[in-house]
């Protein structure tokens, strides 16, 4: 008689795999933060040649934008620019157009029908809400750190939703999370160096 403790359910097996995606995305962030923490003292050269500094956000931040589900980098290098530059509009300008861009890959993956979406379960609640309030509900979730942002722009593809409509919303909606991001990256800055006395 086989042991009926023994025998792996699908639904263990789907906690086992959201718990390791979690974890694996915990791990990135953790790592982000770190990378970004320690390239805070390299500040100082960025600020002579501030054209190629904003231009290796832009690319930093079409990248994180273009990677699927695992989100942090992006707000990391902003938050960095932002004290390096003791600017918070300029790095959220600029970081946000470069997520938006890349976030048109999420865009096309349900524009051109990849079955795998359809899979998450978000994607059907996600798709209620764009079916209803298509352009308000892109705008919030892009204003709202969360890793399901980039499912609700595969959704928004795949149900048809215009991509300038997408990228207008969710420019907007990320102006307005990044911005937040960068004004506290240098109110906490100013904290933290306070504090130490430098």
């Amino acid at each position: 008689m086989a042991d009926l403790h023994s025998e792996s359910t699908p639904t263990d097996e789907n906690r086992r795999r959201r718990r390791a995606v979690l974890a694996i995305q915990f791990a990135f962030l953790a790592g982000v933060i770190a990378i970004t923490v320690a390239v805070i003292p390299l500040a100082q050269n960025m600020l002579l040649n501030p054209t190629q500094g904003y231009l290796a956000l832009f690319a930093v931040a079409l990248v994180s934008g273009a990677l699927f589900m695992i989100p942090g980098f992006g707000w990391a290098a902003i938050g960095t620019f932002a004290i390096a530059f003791d600017n918070w509009w300029l790095p959220a300008l600029v970081g946000t157009t470069g997520q938006v861009i890349g976030e048109l890959y999420s865009y096309f993956l349900g524009y051109t029908g990849s079955r795998w979406i359809r899979r998450n379960r978000w994607y059907f609640r996600i798709q209620g809400f764009m079916r209803s309030h298509g352009f308000r509900t892109i705008l919030v979730i892009a204003a709202i750190p969360n890793p399901i942002f980039d499912l609700a722009g595969a959704v928004a593809g795949a149900i048809g939703f215009g991509w300038y409509r997408f990228f207008a919303a969710s420019w907007l909606g990320r102006l307005l999370k990044n911005s937040v991001i960068a004004a506290l990256a240098i109110l906490g800055a100013d904290i933290i160096l306070n504090a130490i006395g430098a």
